[in-house]
């Protein structure tokens, strides 16, 4: 293998891929990353098992062929070259790789190649396209609701059910919830549900740019698999039975309120600097036109008032300040709706006048 580069593009492209390399996984082989070099093309893959990513590059192919160089020193140095062509080789004896820039060189050891695991696309049950834009729009709408909690895998991810035409999006981590529903154009035959693991999607996010263009998403059983222009994404769908999220949703309620959002927001942002125990407790008092908000900890008091229009019947309740601002922020509307069924029920917070997105946030009981 030999081609010539330059530091920025190659740089770009090491960075995107980065994300699935696992540094402390028993194989050693998992820490690198493997060049392929292809007519006039530089492809970049790594994966840790449960994630892959492959970036392409062009590049100028002196010499096609294979390297698999250990992440952290490949991508350390190419931050450090000058800005000069880069020119990398490799020695097929002896896994060796040489980088030249100008008059200098460094040599990295490589690891043998045939070890690394393939990351390329398999047979798929289902294959759709849609707007990257959506997408992000989705994924920000949704995961933040996900769990990390790693003893928990299912509440980890992001529910997909694929219904012909329709697609919803539901993540929870038992707490809270979140649910998006959209359309897609050309597709009736489509019927299947997918568990997608939510450090997948915030992966996914990050490295597709800001292109605007479609990105392809195909799925079997085990594996779900993303591709646009230069970015190949595969992960490891998350087996299991996704709880029954509908029976969280309250069928009635009995009050109903309509606010600024960013009044809410900033409210319940600034409660949130009084936590106590790393889960902040925010009361909300609905009673004329306002919302009296306070918080009251060893660290301190606060008090605000919200006004508000609002039908129904007055109310007490309290929420996790932090899961109520990162609510808000995910609705992304000027102006949110907030259904009460009760002091004891979720509240469901909707952007103004779109039915297609919801979010569910369970009450805290407070001593008194």
């Amino acid at each position: 293998m030999r081609f010539i580069t330059d530091k920025d593009n190659l740089l770009h492209a090491l960075q995107l891929v980065q994300r699935a390399v696992s540094p402390r996984n028993p194989m050693p082989i998992l820490s690198g990353v493997k060049f392929e070099a292809s007519k006039d093309r530089l492809f970049l893959s790594a994966t840790d098992l449960n994630i892959g990513i492959q970036c392409s590059l062009p590049v100028e192919v002196l010499n096609p062929g294979t390297a698999v160089l250990p992440a952290r020193y490949i991508i350390d140095l190419v931050r450090r070259l000058p800005y000069l062509p880069v020119v990398i080789e490799s020695d097929e004896i002896t896994d060796n790789v040489k980088i030249k820039y100008g008059q200098s060189e460094a040599v990295i050891n490589g690891f043998p190649e045939e070890e690394f695991p393939e990351v390329s696309l398999s047979e798929s049950e289902i294959s759709l396209n849609i707007s990257e834009d959506i997408l992000k729009d989705i994924v920000r709408q949704v995961v933040f609701a996900a769990s990390n909690d790693e003893n928990r895998p299912i509440y980890n991810g992001v529910l997909f059910e694929i219904h012909g035409k329709q697609i919803t999006a539901v993540a929870t981590d038992t707490h809270r919830l979140a649910w998006r529903s959209f359309s897609i154009e050309n597709y009736e035959n489509i019927d299947i549900k997918l568990i997608i693991p939510g450090k997948t999607l915030n992966d996914l996010v990050r490295i597709i740019g800001n292109s605007g263009n479609n990105i392809k998403i195909a799925a079997n059983s085990k594996k779900v698999f993303f591709i646009s222009d230069n970015i190949f994404l595969i992960s490891r769908l998350i087996d299991g039975q996704f709880p029954n999220y509908q029976m969280a949703v309250p069928k009635e309620y009995t009050t109903k309120v309509k606010l600024k959002t960013k009044d809410l927001e900033e409210a319940a942002e600034r409660a949130a600097l009084l936590e106590k125990d790393g889960a902040p407790s925010i009361k909300l008092h609905l009673e004329g036109n306002v919302i009296l908000l306070t918080v009251n900890t060893e660290a301190g008091r606060l008090c605000e008032e919200i006004p508000v229009n609002y039908e129904g019947e007055e109310i007490q309740i309290a929420f996790n300040a932090r899961y109520l601002s990162e609510a808000l922020k995910a609705a992304g509307s000027e102006e949110v709706s907030i259904d009460f069924a009760g002091p004891l029920s979720p509240g469901i917070i909707r952007p103004a006048g779109n039915n297609e997105y919801f979010s569910l946030i369970l009450p805290v009981r407070l001593k008194g």
